[in-house]
């Protein structure tokens, strides 16, 4: 039986344990708190008989229950949760975000670092490649400054390449953005975004359903995709190939009944074969943040842009870049003007920090 007949534990402290036991999942930890009137004290110090007597957990599970009661390491794993200033929130818990209950196995236990998303707060899941090209990761800044710009929250899973990007286009814009991981809350993945983690924390949160000090593992990411899609008011998928991992959060949304949108790519880019897929399906296409924001009835506000002055043939060139990568050759069959005037103007702008070289001596935005 362990040690129940010390001190009373704090109540988190309950509730740690309870989300750390092995074996013992979402929905069973779940059904195991309501058959004991939904009092975790009262599960915690049930003998093992009247467990059993309630017919949830195997013999197995039974034992793992048993053999988790151990005070001292309930306390021990706490007391180092809070010096690395973690928080948890149970489900029981008024804080707790009530969208994540529409999942048919909502976490037990929610760890965060920084803040966890208010109730009136609205989020958009921003997702896509890891492996992205530089198109997408323009776009996922970009659409992410303007859904900051016009109050409303990111939230994506702080992975290389697309979602990395998405968080830094809410923080450039002083938005709140959310990163939702497939580890502990403690520990940075990818470890070249501490900077990011460190950010994120700062102005949103870090959660996870994972207790601290869990590594990240290939299983724990499509389970953590669910969180970012319960959370999110809609999906905007910016690079996806037709079958990727990103898509999972997809199949998540669609399950919740979740407004779904795609950002359309090129027919011979395996990157853009997921997002055209969707779009043939019923995707809403993105080009621009008012096409997201429109959906919710909410009006687009123009992000921060820098104050830049021009003259008249680097705003001729400037008109004919996009996201999309362009040569001084095709600028110039786009706009008449000299090649060697092109390179001029390309190489002041560059300067300027409003557009960027990608690839060989092509040109994008700088968003």
């Amino acid at each position: 039986m362990g040690d129940i007949g010390e001190a009373e534990m704090e109540k988190d402290e309950y509730w740690l344990w309870l989300g750390t036991i092995p074996g013992i999942g979402n929905v069973t930890a779940l059904k195991l708190l309501n058959a004991f009137g939904g009092d975790i004290r009262v599960l915690y110090e049930a003998d093992k008989k009247t467990i059993a007597g309630r017919h949830i957990v195997s013999e197995k599970q039974l034992q793992s229950i048993i053999y988790s009661r151990n005070r001292d390491r309930i306390c021990r794993a706490y007391a180092q949760m809070k010096e690395k200033g973690i928080q948890c929130l149970s489900i029981v818990d008024t804080h707790y975000p009530d969208m994540l209950k529409s999942l048919h196995d909502p976490p037990i236990v929610l760890y965060f670092l920084g803040s966890i998303p208010a109730p009136e707060e609205w989020m958009i899941a921003l997702i896509g490649a890891r492996q992205c090209s530089s198109y997408g990761r323009q776009v996922s800044r970009m659409l992410a400054r303007g859904i900051a710009a016009s109050g409303l929250t990111v939230v994506s899973g702080m992975a290389r390449g697309s979602d990395s990007a998405a968080h830094w286009g809410a923080l450039e814009e002083g938005g709140r953005t959310f990163a939702v991981l497939g580890c502990g809350v403690d520990v940075c993945y990818p470890r070249e975004n501490i900077d990011l983690y460190t950010e994120i924390s700062r102005n949103g949160g870090i959660l996870s359903e994972f207790p601290p000090g869990t590594k990240p593992e290939g299983y724990h990411f499509p389970r953590r995709n669910r969180l970012i899609a319960a959370l999110a008011k809609g999906i905007v998928v910016t690079e996806a190939k037709q079958k990727s991992g990103t898509l999972t959060t997809v199949e998540h949304g669609l399950d919740l009944g979740k407004d779904i949108f795609a950002v359309p790519g090129r027919i011979d880019d395996a990157l853009s074969e997921g997002c055209n897929q969707l779009i043939r399906v019923g995707a809403k296409l993105v080009m621009q943040p008012s096409d997201i924001l429109e959906e919710f009835g909410i009006l687009a506000r123009e992000y921060k842009k820098n104050n830049i002055t021009l003259d008249n043939s680097e705003k001729v060139v400037y008109a004919s870049i996009c996201l999309v990568p362009r040569s001084a050759d095709e600028i110039a069959a786009l706009t008449g003007m000299d090649v060697q005037c092109i390179i001029h103007c390309l190489v002041r702008m560059e300067l300027k920090g409003i557009i960027h070289r990608v690839g060989k001596n092509q040109y994008v935005l700088s968003i």
